[in-house]
């Protein structure tokens, strides 16, 4: 009789390392893909309803082509980056002075600082709480303005956050006892970062009448061109750097380490004041867009016609010679970005801020990127917007886009921190 053989029932041995390896393997190939951010069609179909004639399709931006932050108004390639300091961008830097935000006046001034307020331990941690009375003083009149500033306690200098607060002056007493998304200061504290505010009213009132009530009537001259007069934007970065005046000057801030922030108009601000003051590290802006990270010539959401018919003010006269003509601006916002090289920024944007432009800010990002590659400094490259709430930081640039509406939120801070910590090397 030939004995049959069967194959054996024992359980074949997989190794468990590699046995959990591959149901990872499985459970990521199931996942749908993480798409690039795309706008939503009912956010599209939405505000084409409210704000018509106003483009918020990408098939009907216009087809334009930026001018090269790395060659020179000469047509001189910029390949060196002692070419970029001393060269190529004071030449941007005055192209913007002169044809977007105005020419900061050589007026002389004094300015006196006054404690008006203090709590000492904040946030039960040992953070010293200030509130400061700024007092300018130009011609025989005086302007003052308030600001707060909070610093933790700590071992070694900390870096400071000015952050350009366009909604309201959080008064001490608010900072401390009351947690505002907008400016969250317990949690930027608790991040080991000293945060002072100010409100944007308050330097220069943010009306048609501002001018003759804030900064600018104590120091503009009155022999200046008309045209390209600063105005408000301008004169609330000039704030941003007052205030870091004092703030580098305090016990346990590091002077070396300061980033600048804020949230559309005030982010717009904050470009600018990283632009003309190099002692900022980064410049932060949130949800900025036209006049701000968004480039012009894209004519998506807010325009340059839009902006300089209803907020005129914001910027010097002659940015509204280019309502409707953005092409023929000598500069577009990518070179306000790059100006901040060989320094670091950080851009952010809304999924449903489609006034902003969400594409334009990253595309300007984009294309300021490779003056920090003139400096050895890594940067965004990928074409492709990231998706949802995913921030991607490479190198001295930084852009997430989160979900929700135009806003300053504790999510955007958090990945801003994020982005500031690398930076900074915490």
């Amino acid at each position: 009789m030939v004995k049959k053989t069967y194959p054996s029932r024992k359980p074949a041995r997989i190794a468990i390392p590699a046995f959990l390896a591959l149901l990872s393997a499985l459970a990521i190939a199931a996942e749908p893909p993480v798409k690039p951010w795309e706008a939503r069609a009912d956010v599209v179909e939405a505000l084409a309803k409210r704000l018509p004639g106003t483009n918020f399709e990408e098939s009907k931006v216009p087809e334009y082509r930026l001018p090269d932050p790395l060659v020179s108004e000469n047509g001189k390639p910029v390949r060196t980056p002692l070419q970029w300091t001393d060269e190529r961008r004071p030449e941007i830097l005055q192209l913007f002075r002169e044809n977007v935000y105005g020419i900061r006046p050589a007026t002389p001034y004094r300015i006196a600082y006054e404690e008006v307020g203090r709590r000492e331990n904040a946030f039960a941690i040992g953070a010293t709480a200030r509130q400061i009375r700024a007092t300018l003083t130009a011609r025989g009149k005086s302007h003052s303005f308030d600001f707060v500033l909070v610093v933790p306690k700590s071992d070694a200098p900390v870096p400071v956050i000015i952050h350009i607060n366009n909604r309201y002056l959080i008064p001490l007493g608010k900072a401390v006892d009351e947690a505002d998304p907008f400016w969250p200061v317990e949690k930027i504290v608790r991040r080991g970062y000293a945060t002072a505010a100010f409100h944007t009213s308050d330097i220069d009132p943010d009306k048609r009448d501002g001018y003759a009530k804030g900064i600018r009537a104590l120091l503009d001259d009155p022999s200046s061109d008309p045209e390209t007069r600063w105005a408000a934007l301008s004169a609330w970065a000039w704030g941003a750097s007052r205030v870091l005046d004092f703030a580098t000057k305090q016990p346990g801030i590091d002077p070396r380490r300061s980033a600048v922030a804020g949230n559309s108009r005030a982010g717009k601000t904050a470009l600018w004041a990283g632009a003309e003051d190099t002692r900022f590290q980064i410049a932060y802006s949130n949800e900025s867009g036209c006049g701000g990270a968004a480039l012009s010539r894209r004519a998506f959401g807010e325009t340059v016609a839009r902006i300089t018919d209803v907020i005129p003010y914001w910027f010097c006269p002659r940015f509204k010679r280019y309502a409707g003509r953005e092409s023929d601006l000598p500069i577009d916002q990518h070179q306000l970005i790059a100006l901040m090289a060989p320094r670091a920024v950080y851009v952010a944007s809304a999924d449903e801020d489609l006034w902003a432009d969400p594409k334009g800010e990253y595309a300007s990002l984009l294309a300021a990127g490779p003056v920090f590659g003139l400096h050895g400094l890594r940067y965004i490259a990928d074409p492709e917007m990231p998706p949802l709430n995913t921030p991607r930081h490479v190198g001295s640039t930084g852009y997430h886009i989160r979900t929700g509406v135009h806003n300053l939120t504790e999510q955007d801070w958090g990945y801003f921190l994020d982005f500031a910590d690398r930076v900074f090397g915490k």
